[in-house]
């Protein structure tokens, strides 16, 4: 069964579950790679969330041992990932799957990493939770630059400190529209604040992630 924990200064989460779980997720992000008309890139940032899974169940992430007095719950492991490219890489499985022949198997672990993102962006983004469930869930990886756009968007989000994240996560994920730079102009017409410029995107196009302190 897949969980989760939250990561500090809204970094993202560690994605949790036992090694039958994690090694489901392994199987479906790889077959879905492979078989995806969407999936531009074989060799991408989507494929990352199966290498990562594969580091977890490996034990060379995180090794959780089960609570005291809890001990049929048996071990688990983790690994981290930020908000960012947890939620395309989310994104891009979901959309396939309309795409493609698939089993029962792979419905059911596409749901429940479905689920336990939305619960982790309720609890961590409080009263604006709802409005990021709702963002995530338009992103489109149909679009051919959408990962490319993740070079920028993850560069900036893991400069910003807990407040900036917390402030302007809503507005970084609206940036992932391919209209964006049009809407931008209006919404700073209207007087939006805390707007992520084109030009700030352009800046951090290139540049290497900072350390997130997740």
């Amino acid at each position: 069964m897949l969980s989760y924990r939250l990561l500090k200064n809204h970094a993202g989460i560690l994605l949790v579950g036992d090694y039958t779980s994690l090694r489901w997720l392994h199987e479906v992000v790889h077959d879905v790679n492979e078989r995806s008309p969407l999936v531009r890139d074989k060799e991408g940032m989507f494929l990352g969330l199966a290498y990562d899974v594969r580091k977890a169940y490996e034990q060379q992430r995180e090794i959780l041992k089960a609570p005291e007095h809890y001990e049929e719950i048996g071990l688990r492991y983790g690994v981290r990932i930020l908000w960012p490219v947890l939620l395309l890489q989310q994104r891009m499985l979901r959309s396939s799957l309309a795409y493609l022949d698939h089993t029962a198997k792979t419905q059911a672990i596409a749901y429940a990493l479905e689920t336990i993102i939305e619960q982790a962006l309720l609890e961590d983004f409080g009263q604006q939770g709802k409005d990021a469930v709702a963002l995530w869930q338009r992103i489109d990886p149909a679009q051919p630059s959408v990962f490319e756009m993740l070079g920028s968007r993850g560069a900036i989000f893991c400069s910003w400190t807990k407040a900036e994240r917390k402030r302007r996560f809503l507005y970084l994920l609206t940036s992932f529209d391919p209209l964006y730079d049009s809407y931008y102009t209006l919404r700073l017409q209207r007087g939006e604040k805390n707007l992520v410029s084109p030009g700030e995107l352009a800046l951090w196009a290139n540049a290497e992630w900072p350390d997130p302190k997740w």
